[in-house]
């Protein structure tokens, strides 16, 4: 059942929306994902200016004061509205002071691969369609637009934490090497024991690693890539749902559905027709 700022979100079309103007300075008690698709702008959170370009990222929590200047145009940034619940439960399942770091004056924000960030726009292409869906009660719920939406903070807090990563000492070189060595569907689509055996250390070590650096275990990491792996089949390709199931590493077609169903509220089949719809 959405909540009474949920259904706000939902009915102001504010889950997913593109900004081509400059923005005055401003706070709201909604969290804000931005991301800058085109042009060079200044994003100014809490009086800071931070220059910003193409795959930047940043997450905007309600204490924060932000405004938008532009540099050079054309310009594009795109923004996702979450609730603070949302926010707060998807920081959790990185680092428990995550959430905290978010409220505090330093604001998350990091620069996408351009293969991460292309994922990200298609998703909130996928997004932002259905949204307008949604508010003409055509069908789609809320929660499934939740459950998508949350998807996509996830994906990308996980970004920002492994982005993290790679920029400190704290974690092992073998990690990242294995976080890196994950980055090709050709990988990530192999059992965990195959996955583990060419790291040399212990299915132990190795969980206790990822929980540890990333707050999920490797199964966890594991699916959630196959599973967008597959949604972006299911979008970019016209391979059947099982040729789909089979390209992202499942050997069972109904464990692959009621996965998918868990992270993205619908059945592989409306996942596509959903995204089909204007």
């Amino acid at each position: 059942m959405a909540t009474k700022l949920e259904k706000m979100i939902l009915n102001k079309n504010m889950i997913c929306r593109k900004y081509t103007t400059p923005n005055r300075p401003h706070s709201h008690n909604l969290w804000e994902l931005v991301f800058f698709e085109k042009g060079e702008t200044g994003n100014i959170v809490n009086g800071v200016e931070y220059n910003s370009k193409s795959g930047d990222v940043f997450l905007i929590g309600p204490p924060h004061v932000h405004a938008i200047k532009f540099i050079t145009t054309p310009h594009l940034h795109r923004d996702l509205y979450y609730s603070d619940e949302a926010v707060r439960a998807v920081c959790d399942c990185f680092s428990s002071d995550l959430y905290q770091k978010a409220c505090s004056g330093e604001v998350l924000h990091f620069h996408m691969s351009a293969n991460a960030f292309q994922t990200v726009l298609r998703q909130a292409d996928k997004l932002e369609s259905l949204s307008v869906i949604a508010s003409t009660n055509n069908g789609i719920t809320y929660d499934e637009l939740k459950k998508i939406s949350e998807s996509l903070l996830h994906f990308v807090i996980g970004s920002y934490r492994m982005k993290m990563l790679t920029n400190t000492s704290a974690s092992p070189k073998w990690m990242l090497d294995i976080l890196l060595y994950l980055n090709s569907p050709e990988n990530f689509t192999k059992s965990v024991n195959d996955i583990i055996a060419g790291t040399y250390y212990s299915h132990t070590t190795v969980a206790a690693a990822f929980r540890q650096y990333l707050g999920v275990t490797l199964s966890e990491y594991l699916i959630n890539l196959r599973l967008d792996y597959a949604a972006e089949l299911l979008i970019g390709t016209n391979k059947t749902a099982l040729e789909i199931c089979s390209a992202a590493g499942y050997d069972s077609f109904s464990y692959f559905i009621k996965q998918f169903k868990v992270k993205f509220g619908v059945t592989p089949h409306k996942y596509r027709s959903d995204s089909k719809k204007k």
